[in-house]
């Protein structure tokens, strides 16, 4: 049934990752097989099918509170109390299920009740409020490798915002704390010189005398000085060397979300995902998630994208047609 279809995508991806190992003809049998089974999903989970569910403690099924547990793919539980915690009074979880498949959450969004928009994790505890005037989605899980590109997560948010409409009349923004997941990666390729993307351009002369000075090296050995600092996830507890290091790696990272782009589309995959429902670029944050996880992805780094209802439709249609990215004080201010 319905469950061996996305099986099947699921493991016509897996194939397509190997691509080199096979001749041209096979590769182009395994395209066709994969556009013609997303195609087909596309039209098999239309929002209409999909049936919204919170999920609580008290009242969703164990084996389905399992699930979403183990497939958090963002922020990791910790511990039982910090499962009870993000399905507790102060946050909303919300999953999206097929009727074929009533037992199996496909896609699930946490979201945090809370006074202010947050700047870092610690934000989601210490600003919540029983009296809300910000949504923050924090975590957006697919739990269906093969429903890959068959927009679920846009469906999954403008529905969760109407429901917070109605259950929070005082909301007045709605907004995420996401990560950036290849943000480490991507600057240890454009500052390492033997990497084949090396960028001797992203840094200017006296942002790379900021850098040899913070780090205490020469001007030349500054960027491969700062990519083996930034491999140590503690690095951050120096905190003149981590303030210091505060401007330049803003401005890394606001140039990776916003100029780093492939076919006109930003090459970081949740900034291509909200973006392209409508979400602003709205702020950076520094030293926001310390967790090891957080650190070894993105130095630690941020950003809030923020879906202001008024814009949503008209930023959508501006980025599909030209590419246009709406980018807020908060971020284009690091961009030099």
């Amino acid at each position: 049934g319905l469950a061996c279809l996305i099986e099947l995508r699921s493991d016509t991806l897996v194939y397509l990752r190997r691509a080199s190992e096979y001749d041209a003809p096979l590769l182009h049998r395994l395209k066709q097989m994969d556009n013609d089974l997303k195609t087909l999903l596309a039209t098999l989970f239309l929002q209409p099918i999909l049936e919204l569910r919170r999920i609580t403690y008290e009242h969703t099924p164990a084996a389905i509170i399992e699930k979403v547990a183990m497939k958090e793919a963002v922020h990791p539980l910790r511990s039982l109390d910090d499962l009870r915690t993000r399905l507790g009074p102060s946050r909303r979880c919300f999953a999206f299920f097929h009727p074929s498949l009533p037992d199996e959450p496909l896609i699930f969004v946490h979201v945090a009740l809370l006074s202010l928009i947050p700047e870092t994790m610690e934000d989601i505890d210490s600003f919540a409020s029983d009296n809300p005037s910000v949504a923050a989605f924090y975590s957006i899980t697919n739990t269906q490798p093969g429903l890959s590109g068959v927009d679920l997560g846009n469906f999954l948010i403008k529905q969760v915002v109407e429901e917070m409409q109605v259950e929070f009349p005082g909301i007045k923004s709605f907004c995420t704390l996401s990560p950036i997941p290849r943000l480490r990666k991507w600057i240890e390729s454009k500052l390492t010189q033997e990497e084949k993307f090396f960028d001797s351009t992203l840094l200017d002369d006296k942002e790379m005398q900021i850098l040899a000075n913070t780090l205490d090296c020469s001007d030349g050995s500054a960027p491969s000085t700062l990519v083996e600092l930034l491999k140590e996830a503690s690095w951050y507890e120096e905190t003149e060397r981590a303030d210091a290091l505060k401007p330049i790696l803003m401005k890394l990272a606001a140039h990776y979300l916003v100029k780093e782009t492939h076919r006109g589309k930003p090459i970081d995959g949740v900034a291509k995902f909200h973006v392209r429902n409508g979400a602003q670029m709205f702020r950076l944050n520094y030293l926001a998630d310390k967790t090891r996880k957080g650190m070894h992805n993105s130095a630690g780094m941020m950003i809030n994208y923020r879906y202001d209802l008024d814009t949503i439709e008209k930023n959508t249609a501006a980025y599909e047609s030209n590419g246009a990215i709406p980018v807020k004080e908060g971020v284009g201010k690091w961009l030099g």
